[in-house]
């Protein structure tokens, strides 16, 4: 039973950081200036359900804090509280403290301090968002005597201007009480409405479990509205028709009866009111029926006498009853995703045997004549294992946009130690890319923000100075090219000061003093071990263990970072990284004897030269004329170095002509073209050091390994090869 739970509790610390997710993306919304309702109910309804799974796992400081975030976040959802940006900070604050208790329930992190941000909340819910409110009191907001004045009708009736001894809000026939009757009267009963949603049966919500906790509080059903209910030919076992109506004692705390829907879908039906006794029945105006949102919509804190009508329930609201909210009817409208949540390595799993699939594919293609793989049909297995290949692929992929949701935050907070300005913008947030990816370049991504904010942007007074704005940009950027993806992170800053950059490099002994290096090999050096040009060491930079990071961790996914800078314009860092870490088209080519791999998706074109297409430039550089243009070729041989006994002429080999980012296309040249195979990609880092030029291994259908080319590492500049690049200081 024991691991049963903490299967639970682990599906649960799951969903709170889903939850933590939404909230943030919501709240740097409210932060940017969108106010809107959809935005507010999100970050509610993610804090909510944090509250309610923390409770029955009993995490008692979580419930207990997101419980007082809820209340604020409820009076801002229902416009009792503006959000200003005032109030707007306090809960980015207390997300943070939010966040911290999480962790501490997972056992990650100490129990946070919570007493400033709890107070920092019971202020605004004291003074209603008013900064200068000096009591709750004086509150304008603040419950009001019986005769309160008509511009103070929270509740969305006409004012009725009568005299004290007729007065009467709510519609009501006036019924003489004597005063102490009502100072001993027993409270008002409370009706309860409950009809489950689609969505909370799909979760497999139980009603009977509800009704049941209820009961125990002391309910009864009073009714079984069934008037909904179809023919059994048009009944559809997923979804609800019926809705309960239950009456419980005026003694209950309305906090006991909310509990009970804790775990209910939010748009489920749910009211819950206090019924009126002994009183003449009262004459009310029809309304809109309109279904609510969730429990904390229905009823406001205070509790109130609110008139039932029709088999939905009106909510309460402060805006006028002739301007019904259309919120909670669109979303009505629009049916959730069915999903199910399913373990990481399970897919993992499914995808190492699709791999294998594709393996004993190929091993069959190799032993196979064409005749038997037509009497086989392997073109057809061929093709429903590439079908099954992009599901799998499909499964794993997630937007990019998760890396990106972090980055606003961030630049809040850097703003507030640098004392700098920036501007946000972002671009191809919708790119999917593999979830292994997605998850290792967090921290990349976080370096070259830091590095950007705190190197990058000048001061405000400095870039008047220069005739820029104040507020520096900074753009975040994603884009699919091939089989590879592209992110950017741009600065329109001082750029790099190369001078500075190469005297700091030779001084830490990175470079000697006599080495003679490019504007690229120079940019490079900032992501060398231990390298940093701050002169004190901050929370922010001045360590030397940032751009380091980045390089290594990218390389360690298989993909490189390229740096460019403009001195006076900005910088650009761009990380390469493969769209996926599992399988691509390769075309298999021999080398010296020896078979490797190009990725099918940079090759445009296979050259066999004539004679005197092939030109000699220099010592080192070859050209290829193409259809009027001359395109660089490299010689694969000469590059990994297999000797002047493998070397042939050009009109021997083939030129093959692929598409780079770097370099826009360039011919390898290579020995002969064997075959195009799905390859399973396989990672040289585990054992080997990342060497340059590769991108990782695969197995082929008669069990040899033949290495995968990283085209782009391959096309670069021939000094890029050099003893420098060769001990690690470029990518």
């Amino acid at each position: 039973m024991s691991d049963e739970l903490d299967e639970i509790q682990a599906i649960f610390f799951e969903e709170c950081a889903e939850g933590l997710a939404t909230a943030e993306a919501g709240l740097s919304a409210m932060a940017a200036g969108d106010v809107s309702a959809n935005v507010i109910a999100g970050v509610f309804r993610a804090v909510h359900s944090i509250k309610g799974g923390s409770g029955a796992f009993g995490h008692t400081a979580l419930t207990a804090f997101s419980h007082r975030f809820e209340n604020v976040l409820d009076e801002v959802r229902a416009e009792r509280i503006p959000a200003t940006p005032g109030v707007t900070k306090v809960m980015l604050a207390a997300f943070d403290i939010l966040s911290d208790h999480v962790a501490f329930a997972q056992g990650t992190a100490p129990l946070p301090d919570d007493a400033a941000a709890l107070q920092a909340l019971e202020n605004v819910l004291a003074n209603k968002g008013a900064s200068d409110a000096a009591t709750p009191a004086a509150s304008p907001a603040a419950p009001q005597p019986l005769a309160a004045a008509p511009d103070e009708d929270e509740f969305g009736f006409t004012p009725v201007q009568a005299a004290v001894e007729e007065f009467d809000p709510f519609g009501f026939e006036p019924v003489g009480v004597a005063l102490e009757d009502l100072e001993t009267s027993a409270p008002a009963a409370w009706t309860v409405r409950f009809r489950p949603s689609r969505e909370a049966l799909a979760n497999a919500s139980e009603p009977l479990l509800v009704l049941r906790e209820l009961e125990e509080l002391g309910g009864t059903i009073a009714s079984v509205d069934s008037s909904t209910l179809p023919g059994l030919r048009d009944l559809d076992p997923e979804d609800g028709y019926l809705t309960w109506a239950l009456s419980l004692p005026g003694t209950v705390e309305e906090s006991a009866i909310s509990e009970a829907f804790d775990f209910v879908a939010p748009d489920s039906l749910v009211e819950i009111v206090r019924s009126v006794e002994s009183v003449a029945a009262p004459v009310v105006a029809e309304q809109q029926p309109i279904v609510a949102d969730s429990i904390e919509e229905v009823a406001p804190r205070s509790a109130a006498v609110v008139p039932i009508t029709g088999s939905t329930l009106a909510p309460v609201s402060a805006a006028p009853a002739t301007t019904p909210d259309p919120r909670p009817t669109e979303r009505a409208v629009e049916q959730p995703a069915q999903t199910i949540r399913v373990d990481l390595t399970k897919l993992d799993l499914l995808l190492n045997l699709v791999g294998e699939l594709v393996i004993r594919n190929s091993i069959l293609s190799d032993r196979l004549s064409p005749k038997d793989q037509e009497r086989v049909e392997l073109p057809e297995l061929a093709r429903l294992t590439r079908e099954i290949q992009d599901n799998v692929m499909s499964l794993r992929a997630q937007p990019i946009k998760q890396a990106f949701s972090r980055v606003p935050r961030m630049l809040r907070d850097l703003s507030a130690e640098t004392g700098k300005q920036y501007l946000l913008e972002t671009s191809g947030e919708a790119t999917e890319v593999d979830k292994g990816v997605i998850e290792k370049i967090g921290d990349p991504l976080t370096h070259m923000i830091r590095n950007a904010c705190d190197h990058g942007i000048e001061s405000a007074e400095e870039r008047l100075a220069k005739g820029k704005p104040a507020v520096g940009t900074i753009r975040l950027s994603a884009e699919q090219r091939g089989a590879r993806i592209f992110v950017r992170v741009a600065d329109d800053g001082r750029g790099i000061d190369r001078q500075r950059v190469l005297a700091k490099a030779i001084d830490k002994g990175i470079v000697s003093a006599e080495a003679t290096l490019s504007n690229e090999e120079i940019d490079q050096l900032i992501c060398a071990p231990g390298f940093s040009t701050a002169e004190t060491i901050s929370n922010i930079s001045g360590r030397g263990v940032g751009m380091d990071v980045v390089r290594s961790n990218v390389e360690a996914l298989g993909g490189r970072v390229e740096i460019s800078s403009v001195p006076g314009e900005g910088t650009t860092f761009t990380m390469i990284l493969p769209l996926t870490l599992a399988i691509l088209d390769g075309m298999i080519v021999r080398l010296a004897d020896q078979r490797f791999v190009l990725p099918l998706a940079n090759v445009v074109e296979a050259v066999r030269p004539e004679s005197g297409q092939v030109r000699r430039m220099s010592p080192t550089t070859e050209v290829i004329e193409l259809r009027g243009n001359y395109l660089p070729v490299r010689r694969l041989t000469d590059t990994f170095g297999f000797g002047s006994k493998y070397r042939r002429d050009p009109e021997e080999s083939l030129v093959i002509i692929v598409e780079s980012e770097s370099a826009g296309n360039v011919g390898l040249m290579v020995d002969t073209i064997d075959d195009r195979r799905e390859v399973v990609i396989k990672s040289l880092d585990q054992n080997l050091h990342p060497i340059r030029g590769l991108g990782g291994a695969t197995i082929l259908g008669d069990g040899s390994i033949a290495l995968i080319l990283d085209i782009e590492a391959l096309v670069a500049s021939p000094t890029s090869t050099s003893k420098f690049a060769m001990k690690g200081l470029a990518a």
